[in-house]
């Protein structure tokens, strides 16, 4: 998460992958595990070991509250006074439509689009963290990715005033575990019957258990999920139109090639969520479709599902790692942004390294499970 204080100085938040909060300042690690942040609501002062950290007034509100979700994400205990609550938020969807949403007197939460009233009371909201997206009333509309923490911090906050069902994640929830080190039942949901057709956010072990314990209740969609060890299992469940959970074999983790030669970048890569991943060199000449190659190792984010952005713009996959740095005013170094868009999938495939999850079409024939 970024932000610019009175001073003009930038400072960067970001949740390291063994889930440290770390702070940059104008480019330089300031921090590399922030103990402890104290908050001054009054004079909008924020304040860590090495200093004091002051608000601008355009955007103070909703600074503080991302600040204050990447500090619950990160397990950083938060001092002084919470943030003051949202009670308007304006949003620039990446579609380019002015969203503005307001709690009225009655504690009811307004939505205006372009000016327009367009909901007079969201009663439900949805969240994804992968490509930032919001689904509500209305349909889906996605954050941009430079203010993603931001907006969607002060978005809940305004949730929460007005009684709104939040589903999907949820920005204070306590960061996932580091890269490479997840349970080993990660679960994606599959044909889930939520908003996920393909995945869901939720894991196995965040369902509601139930007096069997192959069987949990998934509160998103308001189902029993069934954990199958055969895929005679799973497509019985199907016929049965029920969500399953089922493991597939675990990939063989490959860690990043470390380049032979000095004339190389080193690359911050974060998620919208502010977790940031191992820390990347890849040569100069390298490709952003190299980098991507990279992150798919580290992550196991398949390389066409990813979107790389730098100061909000996207790479292009045919840019090279020296030229993108260069201008961005560090030539050996870049934080860069990544969102997950997932591809339509017509039929459920397996992946190496997953465990699937969801509600499967009456099945067809499958290969060795």
């Amino acid at each position: 998460m970024d932000l610019l204080d009175v001073d003009g100085d930038h400072i960067h938040f970001l949740i390291d992958p063994q889930g440290r909060l770390r702070e940059y300042v104008n480019g330089k690690l300031e921090l590399e595990h922030v103990q402890w942040l104290a908050y001054d609501a009054e004079t909008a002062t924020l304040e860590d070991e090495k200093g004091q950290i002051v608000l601008q007034e355009k955007d103070r509100v909703e600074k503080a509250l991302g600040v204050h979700c990447l500090a619950m994400r990160a397990g950083v205990p938060w001092r002084k006074d919470p943030p003051v609550p949202a009670q308007r938020l304006a949003i620039v969807d990446t579609d380019g439509d002015q969203l503005e949403f307001i709690v009225n007197e009655d504690q009811k939460l307004q939505e205006y689009n372009n000016g327009e009233l367009d909901l007079d009371q969201v009663t439900t909201m949805c969240f994804k963290f992968s490509d930032g997206s919001i689904r509500d009333d209305t349909g889906v509309f996605t954050l941009p990715p430079r203010e993603c923490m931001q907006k969607v911090a002060a978005l809940y906050s305004l949730a929460m005033q007005a009684g709104i069902r939040w589903t999907g994640d949820n920005p204070q929830q306590v960061s996932a575990l580091p890269v490479g080190h997840e349970p080993s039942k990660a679960l994606d949901i599959e044909n889930c019957a939520g908003d996920w057709e393909l995945e869901c956010p939720l894991l196995w072990e965040n369902l509601t258990p139930t007096d069997q314990p192959n069987r949990r209740f998934c509160k998103t969609c308001g189902e029993n999920v069934y954990f199958c060890d055969t895929i005679e299992e799973v497509n019985a469940h199907a016929m049965e139109r029920r969500c399953v959970a089922f493991e597939v074999r675990e990939a063989v983790a490959t860690e990043a090639r470390v380049p032979e030669t000095d004339d190389v970048v080193k690359l911050h890569v974060a998620l919208l969520s502010g977790d940031e991943l191992p820390e990347l060199t890849v040569p100069k000449v390298a490709t952003v479709n190299d980098v991507k190659e990279e992150i798919a190792n580290l992550s196991g984010i398949p390389s066409g599902e990813q979107r790389l952005l730098l100061e909000g713009r996207e790479l292009e996959n045919t840019e090279r790692a020296g030229a993108f740095c260069e201008t961005s005013g560090t030539p050996d170094k870049a934080f860069l942004q990544l969102l997950r868009v997932l591809k339509p999938v017509r039929e459920p495939t397996r992946e190496p390294g997953k465990v699937k999850m969801g509600k499967r079409r009456p099945p067809r024939r499958w290969g060795p499970f």
